[in-house]
């Protein structure tokens, strides 16, 4: 009789439990997705391609909104920016002489719930200034603790402007590597590294063309850009196009290097999709159990 009464315990914790589960998950998922709806501050922009000659200036309009359901305050500021990597890493200086070429309007902007706000924002180029480019980013910040929660967080989104000195500049670009599949059985990636020598940034468009073996038909084709700062390598990467037939196709990478001919590049893939792979295996199974059967006869 006890044990029966133990089990029976058991049983009503165990459900207890799932009840429990059943009414609290769909509060957590309801209470996720409402915290991550919300956007706070958003600012556009999010790149700005400029061209000033030096010694003369240039406005750029900018909007900041409030998506949240409380009134804030708005901070404008400027800091050059670079990159520190292949991956394109940004490093952000306020100590640049860059962050003064910019002024604000008006440095402090209060925002109502849910209202956007147009800025101006006046970038001046010093006449001293050799041509190239140079890379700023306008910050917009307010704070998003409150005095309840004890926490002191600030929410910090950037516009960035890719600027370049007007002048005696160049682009310069060139293929430092690419690395392509030769064998594909599903989706796959190929991967690049381009080098700008030049004094300025430039967008490098690619295209990828997968051709037949024999001919110029062209079976599928992807394309991009990427943009590519002075003095920098930057790492690219895309998938191949997606393949219906299983064989040997030449695949053309075409790639926009700035000022610089278009390099084109030819290499050569198998492609064998995991149906076709599987119908080889048993090919190959089939063959040597018959093989394997005659030797066994003999």
């Amino acid at each position: 009789m006890r044990r029966h009464s133990l089990s029976s315990w058991r049983h009503t914790v165990l459900l207890g439990i799932l009840l429990l589960t059943s009414l609290t998950f769909p509060l957590q998922v309801l209470a996720t997705t409402a915290a991550t709806s919300s956007k706070g501050l958003t600012f556009s922009p999010l790149r700005t391609e400029l061209g000033i000659a030096p010694g003369t200036s240039h406005e750029t309009l900018l909007r900041v909104t409030n998506s949240t359901d409380k009134p804030m305050v708005v901070r404008l500021s400027a800091e050059a920016f670079r990159v520190i990597n292949q991956q394109y890493d940004y490093a952000f200086s306020s100590e640049s002489d860059l962050a003064k070429w910019v002024w604000f309007a008006s440095e402090e902007v209060s925002l109502a719930p849910g209202e956007r706000k147009n800025v101006t924002a006046t970038i001046g180029v010093p006449l001293t200034t050799e041509p190239g480019g140079r890379y700023i980013s306008l910050f917009a910040s307010t704070d998003t603790g409150t005095e309840n929660d004890g926490i002191n967080s600030r929410q910090r989104v950037a516009s960035l402007i890719y600027l370049t000195v007007l002048g005696d500049v160049s682009r310069v670009g060139r293929v430092v590597s690419l690395a392509a599949p030769w064998f594909v059985s599903g989706q796959s990636q190929w991967s690049m590294a381009i080098r700008n020598s030049g004094t300025t940034h430039f967008q490098s468009r690619y295209e990828v063309r997968i051709q037949h073996l024999f001919g110029d038909g062209i079976v599928a084709k992807t394309s991009g850009d990427a943009l590519i700062l002075p003095g920098t390598v930057r790492a690219v990467s895309d998938t191949l196009p997606v393949l219906a037939w299983p064989g040997l196709y030449k695949v053309v990478y075409t790639i926009g290097l700035g000022d610089t001919p278009t390099k084109a590049e030819t290499r050569f893939v198998l492609y064998m999709p995991p149906a076709a792979l599987a119908v080889i295996a048993i090919i190959v199974l089939a063959v040597g159990l018959l093989l394997l059967r005659r030797r066994r006869k003999h």
